[in-house]
């Protein structure tokens, strides 16, 4: 039972890792991959208080991902509109990109963070310059959010690593 739980724990680990890149649901399957892990092993090397932590870092990671997002196009003069733009249509482009084999979803959802401030931006103060510059505001921030995400999806790999390491030295 343990190698099927290690297994199914390595395999949502790198799922969750490369989805950072593809999708906001990265560091949700390696949460799920932690709690399969939990379930199949007894709790027995990932306890509540594990898990608890880990659950905590992905909330965190959640809430930096559209902060982020709405700080980067906030700073370049976006209105609240263009920021709404942008995450909706980060989120439409990341759906109609994986329609694509998966492989358009990173570019679907810059190129729709970028549009949808932009037109959003566009519609609101009707000045090109500036939707063009809320638009790349959108892209930093996004683009600050996918390390944001990378750095808390190598604290949860720590914490697993050394829970399973204190298990088997016991």
């Amino acid at each position: 039972m343990e190698y099927a739980a290690f297994a199914v724990l390595i395999l949502f680990s790198l799922i969750g890792f490369f989805g950072i890149f593809f999708t906001s649901f990265g560091t949700f399957f390696i949460l799920m991959g932690a709690l399969a892990f939990a379930f199949m092993t007894d709790f027995a090397i990932f306890d509540v208080i594990t898990l608890s932590l880990i659950a905590v870092l992905y909330a965190v990671g959640e809430v930096l991902e559209y902060v982020a997002v709405v700080i980067g196009a906030k700073k370049l003069g976006a209105s609240n509109g263009a920021v709404v733009g942008a995450i909706i249509g980060g989120i439409v482009g990341a759906g109609v990109g994986a329609l694509f084999f998966g492989i358009g979803a990173i570019p679907g959802t810059f190129l729709g963070i970028f549009l949808g401030a932009v037109l959003v931006e566009l519609l609101v103060r009707k000045d090109l310059g500036q939707a063009i510059k809320a638009g790349v505001g959108g892209l930093i921030g996004r683009i600050g959010s996918i390390f944001a995400k990378l750095l808390i999806a190598v604290c949860i790999y720590l914490i697993m690593g050394y829970r399973i390491v204190e298990f088997f030295r016991a």
